[in-house]
């Protein structure tokens, strides 16, 4: 180790963590204070010798789930207190950067360099949402997160040789809406085979969220928030998911609360407002919005879940939690 205040951690396998840009990285940071995770289980054991060297800011490269998967390997060894774990610097070197997003509007290397140069002190301080002692920033029930399976499924099956540069950003998930899970929802449509959800207020308060943000009518603990039909249920404690798309506009807005989104928009109807969804100025009547602490997510049937962009299986009963000031994010912007 040497006598540097700040690390960096690189998931080996990201798209963007090539030899090139490893070498630019070992130009500007000591190779012992860079930790390589190549498997799930070397996040847990970076974070202890993290924690042993006692860094005080670590960067991190690879994407939300790198990201994450460091986040909660950190808090193992810090009792729960959001202050025992270090700043973070996300860097923008996965498929999916949500996280680096929020702060920084350049580049992995250019951020890297500037702070190197000015360490700033500018830090935002994050919420994130715990399910089964997991942190996460966003997580999904639906459509989306179909439509993620789909794509993980196909990628498996074609996303190698000629088609695997198909596979390597955002045309690998049109390809799997049209070719997977848009015609499922046709033929659902065609069968009347709804969806139906109920949510369930487990904290103190919830409230609706107004077309501005504002909080509208609240709920008490035990209440329905919601039940009817869906087609997607997120969640998150970030504006900002993969590639720039703003579907939490507000979840930020409050660091005690999460947002909610339930939307009952078709997929054809949601494509035609695609472009409003990703810059997040959509509204519409069949679009329901809240603040939220706990609650209990039951659907008629399981469903795909994703968190942090990640498949997670299929669950029919999800519960979710806030935990307000999980993590200090370094701003670049």
């Amino acid at each position: 180790m040497t006598d540097t205040s700040y690390a960096i951690y690189l998931n080996a396998n990201a798209r963007h963590v090539s030899p090139e840009v490893v070498s630019k990285i070992e130009d500007l940071v000591h190779p012992d204070d860079i930790f390589f995770a190549e498997v799930p289980g070397d996040a847990l054991r970076h974070a202890a010798t993290i924690h042993e060297r006692g860094y005080k800011t670590v960067f991190t490269g690879g994407g939300d789930g790198t990201i994450v998967g460091l986040i909660n390997a950190l808090y193992k060894y810090s009792d729960g207190d959001s202050s025992k774990v270090p700043v973070l610097g996300a860097l923008s070197l996965g498929t999916g950067n949500a996280l680096s997003r929020l702060v920084s509007s350049v580049g992995a290397l250019s951020d890297l360099k500037s702070w190197l140069q000015n360490p700033s002190k500018d830090v935002w301080t994050v919420s994130l949402m715990e399910h089964e002692g997991q942190l996460h920033p966003f997580g999904s029930l639906g459509a989306d997160a179909e439509m993620m399976a789909d794509y993980h499924q196909m990628k498996a099956k074609l996303g190698s040789g000629r088609l695997k540069p198909l596979f390597q950003n955002v045309s690998g998930y049109f390809v799997a809406f049209f070719g997977a899970t848009a015609p499922r929802h046709i033929a659902q449509m065609f069968s009347q085979d709804s969806l139906e959800v109920r949510i369930t207020n487990l904290a103190d308060t919830a409230y609706c969220i107004g077309a501005e943000g504002q909080k509208g009518r609240s709920f008490g603990a035990g209440e329905i928030i919601y039940e009817g039909s869906v087609v997607l249920t997120m969640m998150g404690t970030v504006p900002v998911l993969d590639y720039g798309l703003k579907l939490l506009p507000w979840a930020n807005s409050d660091q005690e609360f999460m947002q909610l989104r339930l939307s009952d928009i078709s997929l054809a109807a949601s494509l035609v407002h695609l472009p409003a969804a990703w810059n997040g100025s959509l509204r519409h009547e069949k679009l329901y919005d809240f603040f939220v602490k706990r609650i209990k997510i039951q659907f008629s049937r399981p469903m795909p879940f994703q968190l942090s962009g990640d498949f997670e299986g299929m669950r029919d009963t999800v519960e979710l939690a806030v935990k307000p000031g999980a993590v200090r994010l370094l701003r670049f912007i």
